[in-house]
C-alpha cells in the first residue's frame, strides 16, 4: 500500500465482568490485565494510526492512561452491561472518535483485553497479512 492506512485499535474493556469480578485489573505476572494488550498494541505504533480504550470504569480508565493508552470518553450506561454487543461498542467508539477528531478510519482492529499471550508478531503478520489480501482485492 503506497498510502498508509488509518487503523483504530480499540480495547474493550468493561468494568462490571460477572464471571470473574474486576478481570481486567486483576494483576497477572505483576502487570494488569489490561496492561498486556496496551503494550502489545503501543508496539504497533507504525501500524495504528492511534489506540484507545473503551471503558465504563474509572479505574480501567486510570490504569489504562498509566500504561499509554488513550481514553477519549467513557462508555455510556446503554453499552456497559453484560447484555451489549460488542458490535455496538465497537460502532460507538469508532463513531466517536471519528465525530471528535473529524477524519476517517480505514480500519478498526479489536485488541482484546483478554487475551494476553497474543503476540505483537501475531499482531503484525496479521495487520500485514489482511492489508496484502485487500490490496489484491
Amino acid at each position: 500500500m503506497n498510502k498508509r492506512k488509518k487503523i483504530l485499535g480499540v480495547i474493550c474493556a468493561r468494568g462490571g465482568s460477572k464471571g470473574l469480578p474486576e478481570k481486567n485489573i486483576k494483576l497477572l505476572s505483576g502487570k494488569p490485565l489490561i496492561a498486556w494488550s496496551i503494550e502489545r498494541a503501543l508496539k504497533l505504533k507504525d501500524k495504528l494510526y492511534k489506540l484507545i480504550v473503551s471503558t465504563d470504569n474509572n479505574e480501567i480508565a486510570n490504569i489504562a492512561k498509566k500504561y499509554g493508552a488513550e481514553v477519549p470518553f467513557l462508555r455510556p450506561a446503554d453499552l456497559s452491561n453484560s447484555k451489549a454487543s460488542k458490535f455496538s461498542v465497537w460502532k460507538h467508539s469508532l463513531n466517536y472518535i471519528e465525530q471528535l477528531e473529524n477524519i476517517k478510519y480505514d480500519y478498526f482492529l479489536d485488541m482484546d483485553c483478554t487475551n494476553p499471550l497474543l503476540t505483537h508478531n501475531d499482531l503484525n503478520l496479521f495487520i500485514n497479512k489482511f492489508c496484502r489480501i485487500e490490496k489484491n482485492s
